[in-house]
């Protein structure tokens, strides 16, 4: 007789051992969503700033090809005239898609040049990215700006 009342307190137990196992499983699993979603988030980061070295290079490459008498005429975004500026503004933008902020910075002789036949040229690009991924029309206040800058000597470094 003992024993049945024992089994009636107890009836439930296995119920409540259940719902506990599937709250810390359900609690892992949404652990390893959250885990993914920052992942992706970061891979996206790591692709914009991958495009803005590419981007960033490529134009130096080009300045390096140009006439050095043209560099600022065709490059500075100061006057943003040139059609060199303009081709690669339109290109980082376009690669860019959504995560266009603003035109790069491209800026000549903010530091003293190495020689007095050379130039060193500043290229700020600049780009966004939703730190609210789930709200689709990305606000304002919902934007990080990210930035790359580099300097380059362009010229002849001699006396």
């Amino acid at each position: 007789m003992n024993s049945l009342p024992n089994m009636q307190r107890q009836s439930g137990a296995y119920l409540l051992e259940a719902l506990i196992g599937i709250l810390v499983f359900s609690l892992g699993i949404l652990g390893i969503v959250g885990l993914q979603a920052m992942s992706l988030r970061n891979t996206s980061d790591a692709s914009l700033r991958a495009e803005a070295v590419f981007a960033a290079n490529q134009l130096i490459g080009q300045m390096w090809a140009d006439d050095e008498s043209q560099l600022i005429g065709n490059y500075s975004s100061t006057f943003g005239t040139g059609q060199p500026y303009k081709d690669f503004a339109a290109q980082l933008k376009a690669a860019q898609g959504a995560a266009w902020y603003q035109d790069p910075t491209v800026v000549f002789d903010t530091k003293p040049a190495p020689s007095p036949t050379s130039h060193v040229v500043s290229i700020v690009i600049q780009w966004r990215t939703c730190s609210d991924p789930s709200n689709a029309a990305c606000t304002t206040a919902d934007v990080d700006v990210h930035t790359y800058k580099t300097d380059a000597v362009i010229g002849q470094n001699q006396w």
